[in-house]
């Protein structure tokens, strides 16, 4: 059993390393793909020309998405730099580091790194992206002569919790008054997420996904021969392996004042401080208001807290800066990637006057063909699909959400069940689309390629544990 799964891990990735384009020209294809797919299949309306029909896809669909993730792409670039900020500083640098040092083989290390990933990425999906890729690059500096690209690969496998975790979008969504499909009519209340995250069937799909399947994989995954290895020189790693301040503590009797200002502790921790204060405070009067701290948690919050985490442990503002300098390094694929993928959401959403969208379309074919009783596996791949071209947890529930509700109540079937099938779904096929392993690529300077071949792997392993889950855990 442990040869076959090797052997097969191994040929992925051999096809993946020959046959998958670069992530950008992935997404270049996809745009293609999108395009052809919305010309063909979305009625253009009585009055419009096949030209008209054409443009309208390129300008309104295409153009007009181009540039709906700025904000996003913003708030990914500011969570990838200050997250790797705070991974250099040396509190953050002795925890992963004692982490890393817990596996005593180099097969229990690849089989750690995910279970870590996991657990981040359960709490907030930024986060997971962020302390995973961070810890590959620990474990690769601690456990010499380790697998890199596997090691990595297991980071981003954690990643597939996340839509189970405490920020996901859709559980989120249906727990928000208000929400798009209450304001349709298709709903009458909100969805706590008791009924959502916090069930029996979810819980349990996160444990023996993230903390028992992912781990064991991994383990069987790991390569036997050393011919087989990819291992990375440590000194590439050096910068992640000393944390810390690389700023100089020494200054001069000539120093001016603008430099002692730069190398201040008072002020680089004091104004950390007041940051984290400001932090405490929002959670503390998102308790008062009757909001659990999870269900407040997003994106701006978590960098805020990261920003004035980092500037408190790296203790002066010239520390920090350098810090963030390098990781300047790190966000180039966002600003270029990430405006394409706006681009084909647009497409897949474009919907003329009277008009279907293509991804509603595809929401209601798969409904349609549905046996009954197999609408949450149905919901699960259908999810899985539209994501391969709105890599976007909400986006995703915005354009299919209507579709899967109102085939929930027509059917009888449970709306929670079937918002946490699509929640999955969503989460799952990110493990052969490389939108969201663009920052996690970009940290540990590995290519797609390079780890694709293993997250097939996990993609197989985890599409049959969720569609089984989904369909028979109690909720």
């Amino acid at each position: 059993m442990v040869n076959v799964i090797r052997s097969a891990a191994e040929r992925s990735s051999e096809l993946v390393e020959r046959y998958l384009p670069d992530a950008f020209v992935f997404a270049i294809i996809l745009t293609g793909v999108a395009y052809a797919l919305a010309f063909a299949f979305v009625s253009p309306g009585a009055e419009t020309t096949l030209v008209g029909h054409a443009s309208g896809v390129l300008m309104d669909g295409w153009y007009g998405g181009f540039w709906n993730l700025l904000s996003f792409g913003m708030q990914m670039t500011l969570i990838l730099m200050t997250g790797y900020a705070l991974a250099q500083t040396r509190p953050v640098d002795v925890l992963l580091t004692k982490l890393a040092r817990v596996p005593s083989t180099e097969r229990g290390a690849a089989a750690l790194v995910p279970v870590v990933a996991a657990g981040a990425s359960f709490v907030h999906w930024g986060l997971g992206l962020v302390v995973g890729a961070l810890f590959a690059r620990k474990v690769a500096t601690e456990v010499r002569g380790i697998d890199f690209p596997i090691v990595v690969a297991g980071a981003y496998a954690g990643f597939v919790v996340w839509h189970g975790g405490l920020a996901g979008s859709i559980p989120l969504l249906l727990n928000t008054e208000g929400n798009f499909l209450i304001e349709a009519g298709i709903l009458d209340t909100t969805f706590g997420t008791g009924g959502t995250i916090f069930t029996a069937a979810n819980l349990a799909l996160v444990v023996v996904v993230g903390f028992l399947f992912l781990p064991a994989l991994f383990a069987l995954m790991y390569p036997k021969s050393d011919a087989k290895k990819t291992p990375i020189d440590p000194a590439e790693l050096e910068a992640a392996a000393d944390g810390g301040s690389t700023a100089s503590a020494t200054l001069g009797a000539d120093t001016t004042l603008a430099t002692r200002i730069e190398h201040s502790s008072v002020i680089g921790m004091g104004i950390g401080l007041v940051g984290l204060f400001a932090v405490g405070l929002y959670f503390l009067n998102g308790v008062q208001s009757g909001t659990m701290p999870w269900n407040n948690l997003n994106l701006n919050i978590v960098n805020f807290a990261f920003l004035f985490l980092g500037l408190s442990f790296h203790g002066t503002p010239k520390a920090y800066i350098e810090a963030i300098v390098e990781a300047v390094e790190n966000v180039w694929g966002i600003i270029l990637q990430f405006p394409f993928y706006a681009g084909i959401m647009g497409i897949m959403a474009y919907a003329p006057d009277g008009s279907v969208s293509l991804a509603t379309q595809i929401a209601q074919g798969m409904v349609a063909v549905a046996p009954d009783g197999t609408l949450p596996a149905v919901a699960f791949v259908t999810a899985g699909l539209v994501n391969f071209f709105v890599p976007s947890g909400g986006g995703e529930w915005a354009i299919i959400g209507e579709t899967l509700v109102t085939a929930a109540k027509a059917s009888g079937e449970s709306i929670p069940r079937v918002a946490v099938a699509a929640a999955w779904g969503d989460a799952w096929t990110n493990m052969i689309q490389p939108f969201w392993a663009i920052p996690l690529l970009a940290i540990s300077g590995l290519s797609v390629r390079d780890i694709m071949g293993y997250c097939v792997m996990v993609l197989l392993g985890v599409g049959v544990i969720v569609a089984v889950g989904v369909s028979v855990l109690p909720m």
